[in-house]
């Protein structure tokens, strides 16, 4: 007797074990008003509430590995022109050229008409951009710019 006793026991603990496991697995997570991913402290939110401007379908984790010197990634994120405030240059282009160098910059050089208050101006810029654009020597800038821009041009060497 005492054995099925310990065992009625022991199947209803079960059977209540498991019902309650059943029904916190059911649980509804609260709604947030924050403006953010609720995915970060509830996995199941968007099952239970409408999907807001945060949430994607697809993985939320995203890693990226770069291996090696990646000049593609450096033309990916642009040239950032501090001097035309990243708009270019305000003429029209006559000469572009682009000058690769053993650091992870490049040498921009661009000669563009420029309109002025006395009519329009030849300007030949030339600028060294790029993650490591102070390792490139002023001299070498100003010698691409002596060799390569035309002789009535104005010259603007940005290092």
């Amino acid at each position: 007797m005492k054995t099925f006793l310990t065992s009625l026991f022991a199947g209803a603990f079960g059977l209540f074990a498991l019902g309650a496991t059943a029904a916190s697995a059911d649980h509804r997570p609260a709604f947030c008003d924050k403006n953010h991913d609720h995915r970060t402290h509830a996995s199941n939110y968007y099952d239970y509430y409408p999907a807001d401007k945060y949430f994607r379908n697809g993985p939320t984790v995203q890693v990226s590995l770069s291996i090696g010197n990646d000049r593609r990634a450096d033309r990916r994120r642009g040239d950032r022109n501090r001097y035309h405030n990243n708009r270019g240059g305000k003429g029209r282009v006559v000469q572009r050229e682009v000058y690769d160098t053993r650091f992870r910059a490049r040498i921009l050089l661009t000669e563009e008409v420029v309109r002025s208050r006395r009519g329009p101006q030849l300007v030949c810029t030339v600028r060294a951009v790029g993650p490591q654009a102070h390792r490139v020597p002023d001299r070498r800038l100003y010698r691409i710019a002596h060799r390569e821009c035309s002789r009535r041009a104005q010259i603007r060497v940005y290092a």
